[in-house]
């Protein structure tokens, strides 16, 4: 960790300012400044990031002390995002929830900091008939299938950014990748229930 010293008060970080990281929520962010800021019930060190525009620009706050727990992290290596991008070329096992509880869990694992476990859930969401950005669903939607579709969107858009990113490339070659291994990967059939 480094320690950097601002106003006589050293604070032990794992980022720098200026740093690309990566947001549990965000995405892709740089850090714009690392500085003592006013959280819940006194003074915090906190990771600072400026979203939204110029016309309307937003402060994000993260305090060190809770960042790694949080999910804030370095991008995946050049390697890493090879075993994710692999991900998509083996059998999907449909994922599909039928309760708060397993939408709660895909959530989750749309979520998680291991980029893996968020293919292979796109991957078996995808087998399952949500499509994301790969096209509508045929029919009406539940509200179940309406939030695995957007839970599904969003976690895409952040880990194509995070590959094209790491693989030197544009988003629409990551996506198209993507696609043609979803496209081509042999489904096999399981019991509609959320795997660990």
């Amino acid at each position: 960790m480094a320690a950097i010293q601002f106003n006589h008060h050293e604070c032990q970080t794992s980022f720098q300012k200026g740093q690309l990281v990566v947001h549990p929520t965000y995405g892709f962010c740089r850090i714009a400044a690392i500085e003592r800021a006013h959280v819940r019930d006194g003074m915090e060190d906190c990771y600072v990031f400026r979203m939204g525009s110029l016309r309307n620009p937003i402060k994000v706050l993260m305090p060190v002390a809770q960042a790694e727990a949080a999910g804030l992290r370095r991008p995946v290596t050049q390697r890493e995002a090879e075993d994710v991008l692999q991900v998509f070329q083996l059998p999907a096992t449909p994922l599909e929830s039928h309760s708060k509880e397993e939408l709660d869990e895909v959530a989750t694992r749309l979520n998680s900091h291991d980029l893996r476990i968020v293919a292979s859930t796109v991957r078996d969401l995808v087998a399952a008939g949500v499509k994301g950005w790969l096209g509508q669903p045929e029919g009406a939607l539940t509200s179940h299938r309406r939030s695995e579709q957007a839970m599904l969107t969003q976690a895409l858009d952040r880990l194509i950014e995070e590959l094209a990113y790491v693989q030197h490339t544009s988003r629409k070659t990551i996506e198209e990748h993507i696609r043609t291994c979803l496209g081509r990967t042999r489904r096999r059939r399981a019991p509609h229930a959320i795997r660990s």
